[in-house]
């Protein structure tokens, strides 16, 4: 991809989406970004900010992002000590069979405050096999990798 643009979302999380995508805000359902086509994958995002207790056992991102999705791989910790896992799952939506990967980001601020960004990616499944939808998701997983979060708690 080679236009791209810097997504700065409620000047908590920065990440990086193709440049022609639209983007939507709401403050219910969060962030969605997407090409104009009617055939184009979605992709959303979420944000919270949640406590943990005083004394909780959580030692990093990992720990924490492990104890709140089950789902999924063992989560990964990053050189810049968040944490990301990354899975997915087909359904059938209005007759459509779809796939959603699933992309949760968590940054750690000690003492007990964790900030978790979802995202997921929408698609039909029989556009998967389309090489701009793989060269899509490649992207979205670089950049969803590569994202960052403010330092302010």
């Amino acid at each position: 991809m080679n236009n791209i643009k810097e997504i700065d979302y409620r000047g908590v999380l920065k990440f990086k989406i193709p440049s022609s995508w639209v983007e939507e805000y709401d403050d219910k359902h969060g962030g969605t970004f997407y090409e104009d086509s009617p055939l184009s994958g979605t992709l959303r995002l979420q944000l919270m900010t949640l406590k943990t207790p005083k004394d909780s056992f959580f030692k990093d991102a990992k720990s924490i992002l492990d104890d709140i999705i089950e789902k999924g791989p063992e989560s990964i910790l990053l050189p810049n000590d968040n944490a990301l896992k990354m899975f997915f799952e087909q359904s059938v939506d209005s007759g459509h069979e779809i796939t959603i990967y699933y992309w949760s980001l968590v940054q750690f601020l000690k003492p007990n405050q964790v900030r978790l960004g979802n995202f997921s990616y929408t698609v039909l499944t029989n556009r998967l096999g389309i090489e701009y939808v793989r060269e899509e998701i490649d992207f979205l997983n670089k950049e969803i990798k590569n994202a960052t979060f403010s330092i302010k708690s």
